[in-house]
């Protein structure tokens, strides 16, 4: 991965003689920030001749300084910026990055950086000083315009899964003090989309918001744990799962990070899109992290058969399947057969707190020489704080067993503990060429830039909530794309083969099904990205539908270029995506039917062969037809409620 800087010329530099507030403007002259130091600092975004964040104040308390040293004497420079990015793997092969920035540098070891993008606007404090220093509090706040609709993550707390349904609510529905995850997504009355999160997220925790007074929201932050307890989790899922337990903080210290003196701090980044449809192409917290700093070039992405959805269900082989020898062989198999990369092998393969005592029934060695042997690589899951009780020999052992990749889970926190465990986790396993998925996890902070090996996290509501709830709803479905995959790579494990009306719907731990159909599910693996994707149901069902199964052997998950094609919030999608020679279509709607018009202006001038596979005369039913399609031709297709529709077209 490499960023090529193109252009970096120095515009103006100017002493606070001149005056204290300072216009910033993107590239295309559409997002103003206006900065005013005056009795506090404060940033005013408008995008189009509309506000997005109405006047709002930065602040952050530390050992060396505090929201009042932003108002003290500085020289404001600005400079301007275009580079080409290159990625590894993601939904484009390259990103074109384009700025205007402005430093407000205080000349003792504290500075302010802003950036306007077309995309939209961040900043961040820097510092240059000589000694550590401790962070107490960063109070930023985002204060929207009236009449402003929040899709509103709510939390109890800072021990959370990060699994939530981004509800729309309106300013007055939000009690003062709620607390909610980031990223968080909110429409203005003009029509703007805006997601708010962070990205560069190093040695501090992860930011939370709160809601504040009248249209008011503010940042908040777990504080650093200082007395830590093992505890079951006390999810209602986890009653056939008794023994999983977490971390959780039971004291801790009055800061929040507790940190090196020169340094960056995290990105606040706000992405700014005039459509819903828009904002799927925002790249901004990707662009704000930092490039990697090692080779990655052994990073492989694909397809993972997994194993604890569909509960280790095999019907009709002629094993006694489990958690054994033979059914992870099978799996391996049919993975061979189908050009599928990895297994995962699941909790239970071993004790929980301790790696050596392996299940009798799985002779481990053998299935990963056996699947070496057949071309496949393996994952296997274990607890974060497992790994962390010997980290460097965990890692060790795994690499010498010879796993490619750890599923590892429950980190449910985002304080700088776990935010310093994460990458560390990245970069030891890198050494290692080790994958990570990363689940129980907070949101994508840009970490799979810096670290590529982060093939994917959860952070998200996925399909095993059909075990043990009924929040996995058509219309979240159709939400997180919007919001949760904007930020970054969201392994939602989709592929249920399973299917109910949501009015049928009944959560099932044994027997999981999901409220859309089968064609949704497969357009998930278009419209959802991630740097590995999951199978998620058992393969014997996989194998019952050639449809569905030619489908998932051939469907990349890693793109070379990305046209969003239309889209609203919770109701329905459509996004091409190039791998290749090839552009796959995903279309998904939620609880109305849906006629996708679908100009296909991005193809060359070759003539292309057309496979759509859609719903046949069931919810678990695929049908398959073929045409022929040539650039800015225009065709339509009807989908209907809670379903989905792929095209191929090569």
């Amino acid at each position: 991965m490499s960023r090529i800087a193109i252009l970096i010329p120095l515009l103006i530099a100017a002493n606070t003689i001149l005056g204290q507030s300072y216009k910033l403007q993107s590239p295309n002259d559409q997002v103003v920030a206006n900065i005013e130091v005056k009795d506090r600092i404060t940033y005013t975004l408008l995008s189009h001749g509309s506000m997005v964040v109405q006047p709002s104040a930065i602040a952050m308390s530390t050992s060396l300084f505090n929201e009042n040293s932003f108002l003290g004497p500085h020289k404001a420079t600005y400079d301007s910026t275009y580079r080409i990015v290159k990625t590894l793997w993601g939904t484009a092969a390259e990103l074109e990055e384009r700025y205007n920035q402005l430093t407000l540098d205080y000349g003792n070891g504290l500075s302010l950086q802003f950036r306007c993008y077309n995309e939209g606007f961040a900043w961040r404090v820097v510092t240059s000083f000589d000694r550590d220093l401790v962070v107490y509090n960063e109070a930023d706040e985002f204060n929207l315009p009236n009449g402003t609709t929040v899709y509103f993550p709510q939390v109890g707390g800072f021990l959370t899964p990060f699994e939530v349904n981004y509800l729309p609510k309106s300013l007055n529905e939000i009690e003062k003090g709620t607390l909610a995850l980031t990223p968080f997504m909110y429409k203005v009355p003009t029509g703007q989309l805006v997601v708010v999160s962070e990205s560069n997220l190093f040695s501090y925790p992860g930011m939370f918001i709160s809601k504040g007074e009248g249209s008011g929201f503010r940042t908040v932050f777990p504080q650093y744990p200082k007395r830590e307890k093992q505890e079951l989790p006390g999810r209602l899922h986890l009653v056939k799962w008794p023994q999983i337990s977490r971390m959780v903080v039971k004291k801790t210290e009055n800061y929040i990070s507790k940190t090196k003196g020169t340094r960056t701090y995290p990105w606040r980044v706000i992405m700014i899109a005039q459509s819903d449809v828009e904002i799927l192409q925002n790249q901004l917290v990707y662009l704000l992290a930092d490039e990697p700093k090692m080779n990655f070039d052994w990073v492989k992405t694909g397809k993972v058969v997994w194993d604890w959805y569909h509960n280790w269900n095999f019907p009709g082989v002629d094993f006694k399947a489990g958690i054994n020898t033979q059914t992870y062989k099978y799996m391996v198999d049919f993975a061979a057969k189908n050009g599928i990369e990895y297994i995962n092998i699941d909790d239970g393969w071993a004790k929980l707190w301790n790696f050596n005592r392996v299940n009798p029934n799985l002779n481990l060695e053998e299935v990963i020489a056996y699947a070496r042997s057949k071309g496949i690589k393996v994952f296997i899951w274990a607890m974060w704080n497992t790994i962390d009780k010997d980290f460097t020999a965990n890692l060790d052992k795994f690499s010498k067993l010879g796993v490619s990749g750890l599923k590892v889970d429950f980190f449910d926190r985002a304080d700088q503990r776990v935010v310093d465990f994460v990458n560390k986790l990245a970069e030891e396993c890198a050494k290692r060429n080790l994958l990570l998925n990363l689940h129980g996890m907070y949101k994508p902070t840009g970490i799979t830039r810096t670290y590529p090996n982060i093939v994917n996290i959860e952070g998200v509501l996925g399909l095993e909530y059909n075990k043990f709830s009924e929040k996995c709803t058509p219309v979240h479905n159709l939400t997180i794309p919007f919001v949760r995959n904007v930020v970054g790579p969201m392994d939602y494990t989709p592929g249920s083969m399973r299917h109910v009306t949501p009015e049928k719907f009944v959560k099932s731990w044994e027997n999981p099904h999901s409220m859309t159909t089968r064609a949704q599910q497969m357009a998930m693996y278009v419209v959802y990205h991630g740097g590995v994707q999951m199978l998620a149901d058992s393969p014997i069902f996989y194998e019952k539908d050639s449809i569905a199964l030619n489908f998932l052997s051939g469907v990349p998950v890693t793109w070379d270029r990305t046209v969003p094609i239309e889209g609203k919030v919770g109701e329905h999608i459509a996004v091409a995506r190039k791998h290749g020679k090839k552009w796959y279509i995903g279309c998904m709607t939620a609880s109305n039917e849906h006629i996708f018009s679908i100009n296909f202006g991005f193809l060359d001038d070759r003539e292309y062969k057309m496979t759509v596979i859609s719903e046949g005369n069931a919810d678990d039913e695929l049908k398959i037809s073929s045409m022929s399609a040539v650039k800015n031709e225009n065709h339509n297709f009807k989908v209907k409620p809670r379903s989905g529709l792929v095209i191929i077209l090569e």
